[in-house]
């Protein structure tokens, strides 16, 4: 397989990456990706590079690179001795037990959440019995008043006494 040295390119053609990246169409993030191997030059792009700077330019540039299969991860065997593949196996047991646990934790937070819904209903239908039985109570305390106050007895005298 080889690839474009594109650095070299554009360094000797006095080209900034920003004004690469412009003139292939492309972000300058991207190209930068490209250019330090995190990203693949797309064949459109290839194209558009080899039209910028023609085809003989070009291949004083090429760079052949050894082809590494690309293996997805999860798909290939692991060596069992590998260290690494053990302390990513364990990870991600340790990920799978977490999981089961975390559910049986949600179902019993759900359940214990369901019960204080529960206790909180039927005690704002006690607050609200309480408070009726307070505004009768004050309505029956004025009556009071003021069944005193129409026979001439002050409240204050009776207070007093007591």
């Amino acid at each position: 397989m080889s690839k474009i040295d594109i650095v070299r390119l554009r360094k000797s053609e006095g080209i900034s990456q920003k004004r690469l990246a412009s003139m292939l169409e492309i972000k300058p993030s991207f190209l930068s990706a490209i250019e330090n191997g995190r990203s693949r030059m797309p064949e459109d792009k290839v194209e558009k590079l080899r039209s910028i700077f023609g085809d003989d330019e070009i291949d004083g540039y090429i760079i052949d690179t050894p082809q590494e299969p690309y293996i997805p991860p999860h798909t290939h065997i692991h060596d069992e001795g590998d260290s690494l593949t053990q302390l990513l196996n364990h990870f991600h047991d340790l990920a799978h037990k977490k999981n089961h646990e975390s559910r049986d934790r949600e179902i019993e937070l759900l359940r214990r959440l369901d019960n204080l819904s529960l206790r909180n209903e039927r005690m704002s239908e006690r607050i609200d019995e309480l408070r009726n039985e307070v505004d009768l109570l004050r309505t029956e305390n004025f009556r009071i008043k003021e069944l005193l106050i129409a026979n001439g007895i002050s409240y204050s005298d009776i207070s007093q006494k007591e």
